[in-house]
């Protein structure tokens, strides 16, 4: 039975809010517990000063004072909040509230989040990233952090060289990729005492999410090996142009690096029986013939198995959508059916776009949950559909408890064996409402204007504010709601500042697109970029999205705080960068026309847009280029090691890997160092192509151009330097000098 930890919950208060006076927590007793029900659940109720948390588990009174702290004192955490939080003298009081969820596993991160937002984080930044899961329910978070220093060792006892492995494992920026079978060998070489630090790192992560109640799922071999341990008659795996050797099962050596693998990792780390594996996360299996798909599952169980007994699978349903032409109903069932019954949980990773529990291919029939991406690569996008979030993953929810509740229930409502919910996202610290929204749909379905409205006082600490500043807050998000996060915005609006030139034409058709289909027979094309230069939307609703700049410059002007000037840097972004589309449209338009002062004319525009947006980016501690290189450059040991950190950390931002891998700008961001020192000179090498086009006609051969386009990007992704770490300018004047230039289209 699921005990409430007092401690655990009182030092989390004690880390987020510097107070834990006055708070009282337990467990729900035999005579309090929620009548006839085993879901998690928590009660929060103050009176006298004193707030009372009662709950079924240590993750749930977490959950539920944070609810007192949203609902009650109008109090929000994000990525972005400044901790301690301000909190009223004494405790507000308020009448009890009790929810529950049927939600047994509420998982958090993908993979990839350890690349695009966290390669290089420090123990303090988990620290608060652990506290923020508490706070919002998370009871399975994904922790990858020093698998790579198990694999290490499992490989070593097994025969190969050390030295072989560690090129194998490449940068430290790419080794999620390189966890999975994607990638190897590229970058790097990791810095000599990595293994250990990381180790360390993981030691202390898993303490404390361990300390709160969650159990972590940690990574399990799934047979993508160094060619050092493979025949030159191996099967191999393919990914953007990288070839990795994948082990047959039924090797002996298979069976015995999955249990070496399995073994080490629970010396090192402990276990909490939850295992993440993904052989075939975006590549074709070498053999689609159902006995080979069952024997490889079987071959990846047993290694978890043979180190725990208990182990359960936590896998990605990703490959089901990606591939969807290969992943048949009869290949799905040939690898969910090779687990064990109760031992296999399947994430329905991009439920909130493209859904595939219920597409009639068998995936509710085994233990699932629906799970949301929404951010790719860690591109900037201001976007989320809340109104379709409340609607499935709330419906779901709702069907799944009603079910429970139902005494004599006839059947599953439609949504099969689902047992939680999850955020898969690539990268994180963006959109901040999604998230707020997906987790408080866990333990109930809210009206959605009424919980934006009570959103925006919580995250700009309205409640004291005067009536016309939450009014201008209020009219900001309501125009948001029917923009960039209305009905149907569940994919990303790309940036056309980050497009890369490669020809006269716009490149906008050119952008990565991530989540497509991959197989040339496909039906339809998923992309998790929306066709930006067809849908009305993006244009379109620039106007309406000035506006809410507006009212949010007003806020911000009375009520200052990061979390408001955040949001107002993300709306201005947005605007300047999609007035620029139009810019860039004009510019090739002019020199297909022969116009050179035509394209010395937008040219001043897109270099006018650049520069804005760097400076604005420049006001935000989390914009900067120079604070990610840091970070990168802190895990090495002398200046060799650091200035390799440092190049990974800058070609995974912009070529991502090699210059025919196909991945350019996949991770691009709109940070200050990155777009004047990168975007802004690579358009520079179009408008001067587009220059010569104009005077000499289209017969200009684009080849120097092309040239001299990857010359740069190679020549900035090896350079060593940092570049500023402090912020610069004044939000609020850059912020009003931006929104006057761009509230109207560019003339």
């Amino acid at each position: 039975m699921n005990t409430v930890s007092t401690d655990a919950v009182l030092g989390l208060a004690d880390r987020v809010l510097a107070r834990a006076d006055g708070i009282q927590v337990t467990t729900f007793d035999g005579g309090t517990r929620p009548s006839g029900s085993t879901s998690p659940s928590y009660e929060y109720s103050a009176a006298g000063g004193t707030v009372r948390v009662r709950a079924t588990d240590t993750v749930a009174a977490c959950a539920g004072l944070y609810a007192y702290l949203k609902d009650v004192c109008g109090r929000q955490v994000t990525w972005n909040t400044r901790l301690p939080l301000p909190t009223d003298h004494p405790w507000p009081d308020a009448a009890p509230v009790r929810r529950s969820t049927p939600a047994t596993h509420r998982y958090y991160l993908n993979v990839v989040t350890t690349g695009y937002s966290a390669p290089y984080w420090d123990w303090d930044r988990w620290q608060r990233e652990i506290d923020w899961m508490a706070l919002h329910g998370i009871t399975t978070p994904l922790m990858m952090v020093g698998h790579e220093a198990v694999l290490a060792r499992a490989f070593a006892d097994h025969g190969a060289d050390p030295k072989e492995v560690r090129t194998w494992l490449g940068s430290a920026a790419h080794l999620p990729w390189t966890l999975m079978g994607c990638t190897n060998s590229f970058g790097g070489p990791l810095p000599s005492s990595w293994f250990d630090d990381r180790l360390a790192l993981a030691g202390k992560i898993l303490g404390r999410m361990r300390e709160l109640g969650m159990r972590a799922v940690l990574p399990a071999f799934g047979g993508h090996v160094p060619d050092g341990l493979a025949d030159p008659d191996t099967n191999r795996t393919t990914w953007q142009g990288f070839s990795t050797a994948l082990l047959n099962p039924q090797e002996p050596r298979f069976g015995q690096l999955a249990e070496s693998v399995a073994r080490t990792q629970v010396e090192q780390l402990g276990t909490d029986h939850l295992y993440a594996a993904d052989p075939f996360i975006e590549s074709i299996p070498p053999s689609g013939a159902l006995a080979d798909l069952a024997e490889h599952t079987r071959a990846v169980y047993a290694g978890m198995t043979a180190a725990d007994p208990d182990a359960v699978w936590v896998m990605q349903a990703w490959p089901f959508h990606y591939h969807r032409q290969f992943w048949t109903a009869g290949r799905i069932a040939a690898v969910t059916g090779a687990v064990p019954d109760g031992r296999l949980l399947l994430l329905d990773l991009w439920a909130e776009h493209a859904p595939v529990w219920d597409d009639g291919r068998g995936i509710k029939d085994t233990p699932w949950l629906w799970s949301a991406v929404h951010n790719f690569g860690g591109r900037f996008s201001v976007h989320g559909d809340l109104h379709g979030l409340v609607t499935d993953l709330g419906g779901v929810l709702d069907t799944a408890r009603a079910v429970g509740n139902a005494a004599d229930a006839p059947d599953d409502g439609g949504v099969g064996h689902l047992v939680g919910t999850g955020l898969a996202m690539e990268a994180i610290e963006n959109n901040p409402v999604f998230y707020e929204l997906a987790t408080d749909l866990i333990w109930h379905t809210p009206d959605l204007d009424a919980w934006v409205g009570h959103y925006v006082r919580q995250r700009y600490g309205l409640s004291q504010a005067p009536p016309s500043t939450i009014a201008a807050a209020t009219r900001a998000w309501e125009l948001l709601l029917t923009t960039l996060y209305r009905p149907g915005a569940s994919r990303s609006t790309p940036s056309p500042l980050i497009a890369r030139p490669w020809e006269v034409d716009p490149p906008f058709a050119r952008q990565r697109s991530a989540g497509e289909f991959l197989d040339a027979d496909a039906p339809v094309a998923i992309s998790a970029n929306i066709d930006a230069e067809s849908d009305p939307h993006v244009e379109g609703d620039l106007s309406a999205v000035a506006d809410a700049a507006a009212h949010l410059l007003e806020v911000a002007r009375v009520q200052p705080g990061p979390e408001v000037a955040s949001d107002l840097v993300d709306l201005l972004t947005h605007l300047v960068a999609q007035r620029s589309r139009a810019v860039i449209r004009g510019a090739s338009a002019a020199a297909r026309s022969g116009e050179v002062d035509g394209v010395a004319h937008h040219a001043d525009l897109l270099g006018r847009a650049l520069d804005d947006l760097d400076r604005l980016a420049a006001t935000q501690p989390d914009r900067l280029l120079g604070t990610w290189l840091t970070q990168a450059a802190r895990w090495g040991g002398d200046q060799a090691e650091r200035a390799t950190l440092v190049r990974d950390a800058r070609r995974l931002l912009t070529v991502w890997a090699r210059q025919d891998s196909g991945l350019h700008d996949y991770s691009g961001r709109h940070w200050s160092g990155l777009l004047a020192d990168f975007y802004a000179p690579r358009w520079q090498l179009w408008i001067d192509h587009l220059s010569q086009v104009a005077a000499d006609g289209p017969q200009v051969d684009p080849g120097p151009f092309r040239a001299a386009v990857v010359q740069l990007e190679e020549d900035w992704a090896g350079e060593a330097t940092i570049g500023a770490i402090e912020t610069r300018g004044d939000v609020l004047v850059i912020a009003a000098e931006v929104l006057e230039r761009y509230r109207e289209p560019i003339n």
